[in-house]
C-alpha cells in the first residue's frame, strides 16, 4: 500500500507539503509556508499533523518560500535525514531561508509573534541538504527512488518521479510558463500512477509570452514619454532577472530612451551569482549569446542598491527611471515604501507581472481599488496601473494540459489538483475531464489521504 497525505497547498495556492507513506517508509515533498490572506498564514504556527523524526527523506520541488519556508520547522521537531534538492535550488534556498529567519526575527521583537524556528534549526536544514542532478535515479529506501525532470518554473526547479512501493507518483512543483526569455521548456517525467498537478492558473489562458518584449517597451515609452517613474513589483528569483535581461535587450536592440534601472531587492542581488554560476540551465540560444560575449545582468544603465539607504536615494534620482522591487505580491519588501511614495502620482506607471494572492495589497490594487492602506496611511491610488500575466511564472490551462499529456497513466491513474484557489482547480477538472475523460481526478482538502 502507497499512500499520498495532503498537508499544504490542497485547497490553497500556497503551503506545499506532502507525505508519502508505504508499508515501510515515509518521505515528504516540500514543506513551504503559507503565505497571502492572514487567516492562511496562521495555518504556518499550528502543529505538523505529521512525525517528522519518521521520514527517511525530504525532497524538494523548488526554493520558493511556499515550498521550502518550513524546512526547518521539520528540523526543529526531529527531522535529521537528507533534504534533497538541485544545486541551484540549494543555493537559492540559502538565500531565501536565511532572509525569511531575518523578517521573522524582526516580526517577533516588533509583535512579539513566536518564532517558527530559530537559526540553529534553519543551519542544521541546510547542512542537510544534499544536491541531485537531473534525470539521474536516486536511491532511497530498498528499491525506493526518485527522479528530478526540469520544470522551468525558476532556476533549478523540479518535477519529481517517486517511486515509492511499487507506485509511481509525480508531484509537479510549479510548472513554468514557456517559452521563458531564460530557462528551458518544463519537461513531463514520462509515466505515473498518481500526478499531483499545480493549476495556479486552471482554466486560465496567459497572453501569449512573446508580449513580454511588447510589454515592457511599452510601459518604457510611457515613462519617458511622462517623464515618470516604472514600478515593477517582482519576485527576486527569476522574474527580476527575466527583467534584466529583457531590459538590456532593449536597450541594446531597439535604441530606447535609456533611463536608470534600479533593482532594489537585496535577494535578488545576492540570487544573481547564482544564475551567473548555473548558465548550463539556460536556454541554448541564451547561453550561445553568452558565450559571444553578451553579458546578461551587467550592463551601464543598471544599479544595484543592496543596502537600506542605498534604496532611500533612489527618490532622489530624476525622472524617467525604473525601479524592481520586491516583493512580487506586494505583501511587504522594498516595493511596499515605493508604492507609498509614488502610487499616488499619475506619472507613476506600475507593471505588475506576477500573481496577487487574495488580499494582498496587490490584489486590492489590480482590483481597482481607489484607495489602499500603506505603512498606517491611506494613500489614493492614481498611477495607471497594468496588469500583463505574459510574465507570470506559471503554466497557464493549455501549458497545464500539454505538460500532463507527456505523462504516461495506466487505466485507472489518478490526478490530484493542488497549488490552486477552489474555483480554478475546478475550472481545471473540468477541462481535463473534457480531454481526458477517463482521467480519475480529485481536489484533496488539507488533510485528505489518496491511496495509489
Amino acid at each position: 500500500m502507497t499512500k499520498v497525505s495532503f498537508f499544504g497547498a490542497a485547497g490553497e495556492v500556497t503551503g506545499s507539503n506532502f507525505l508519502i507513506e508505504t508499508d515501510t517508509d515515509k518521505y515528504i515533498v516540500d514543506c513551504g509556508l503559507f503565505q497571502g490572506r492572514d487567516t492562511i498564514s496562521e495555518l504556518n504556527d499550528q502543529p505538523l499533523a505529521y512525525d517528522p523524526s519518521t521520514a527517511g527523506a525530504v525532497i524538494v520541488t523548488h526554493a520558493h518560500l511556499d515550498h521550502i519556508g518550513r524546512l526547518p520547522v521539520l528540523v526543529r521537531h526531529g527531522y535529521r535525514g537528507p533534504i534533497f534538492a538541485t544545486e541551484a535550488t540549494i543555493e537559492l534556498a540559502t538565500i531565501f531561508l536565511n532572509y525569511a529567519l531575518g523578517l521573522a526575527e524582526e516580526r517577533s521583537q516588533r509583535e512579539g509573534a513566536p518564532l517558527l524556528y530559530e537559526e540553529v534549526d534553519l543551519n542544521r536544514a541546510l547542512h542537510q541538504f544534499q544536491a541531485v542532478p537531473y534525470h539521474k535515479p536516486h536511491r532511497l529506501n530498498g528499491n525506493d527512488q526518485f527522479t528530478l525532470y526540469d520544470a522551468g518554473h525558476i532556476l533549478g526547479s523540479a518535477s519529481i518521479l517517486l517511486q515509492a512501493g511499487d507506485k509511481k507518483i509525480i508531484f509537479s512543483g510549479d510548472i513554468g510558463h514557456w517559452p521563458s526569455p531564460l530557462l528551458a521548456a518544463p519537461e513531463p517525467p514520462p509515466t505515473a500512477d498518481l500526478v499531483v498537478t499545480e493549476a495556479t492558473y486552471g482554466g486560465e489562458e496567459h497572453e501569449g509570452s512573446d508580449n513580454r518584449v511588447e510589454v515592457v517597451k511599452k510601459a518604457l515609452e510611457w515613462t519617458s514619454q511622462n517623464n515618470g517613474v516604472l514600478l515593477i513589483p517582482a519576485f527576486s528569483i527569476e522574474r527580476s532577472q527575466e527583467l534584466l535581461f529583457l531590459l538590456h535587450e532593449l536597450f541594446e536592440k531597439h535604441q530606447l530612451p535609456r533611463m536608470p534601472i534600479f533593482l532594489d531587492s537585496p535577494l535578488a542581488i545576492e540570487a544573481l551569482a547564482v544564475f551567473e554560476r548555473h548558465m548550463e540551465l539556460y536556454r541554448r540560444e541564451v547561453v550561445q549569446d553568452e558565450h559571444g560575449g553578451h553579458n546578461l545582468f551587467d550592463f551601464s544603465s543598471l544599479a544595484l542598491t543592496p543596502t537600506v539607504e542605498d534604496s532611500k536615494d533612489i527618490n532622489q534620482a530624476p525622472h524617467p527611471k525604473v525601479i524592481i522591487a520586491g516583493s512580487g505580491m506586494m505583501a511587504g519588501g522594498r516595493i511596499v515604501h515605493h508604492l507609498k511614495h509614488y502610487l499616488s502620482r499619475p506619472d507613476t506607471y506600475l507593471l505588475v507581472i506576477g500573481f496577487q494572492a487574495p488580499g494582498t495589497l496587490g490584489s486590492a490594487i489590480i482590483g481597482g481599488a481607489k484607495q489602499v492602506h500603506i505603512h498606517g496611511q491611506q494613500v489614493a491610488v492614481r498611477a495607471k496601473v497594468e496588469v500583463a500575466e505574459a510574465f507570470s511564472g506559471h503554466a497557464d490551462n493549455s501549458e497545464l494540459m500539454q505538460w500532463l499529456r507527456g505523462i504516461e497513466m495506466p487505466p485507472g491513474g489518478r490526478l490530484a489538483i493542488v497549488h490552486s484557489e477552489p474555483d480554478r482547480a475546478e475550472k481545471y477538472l473540468t477541462f481535463v475531464k473534457n480531454h481526458l475523460p477517463a482521467a480519475n481526478i480529485i481536489i484533496p482538502k488539507i488533510g485528505t489521504s489518496v491511496e495509489v
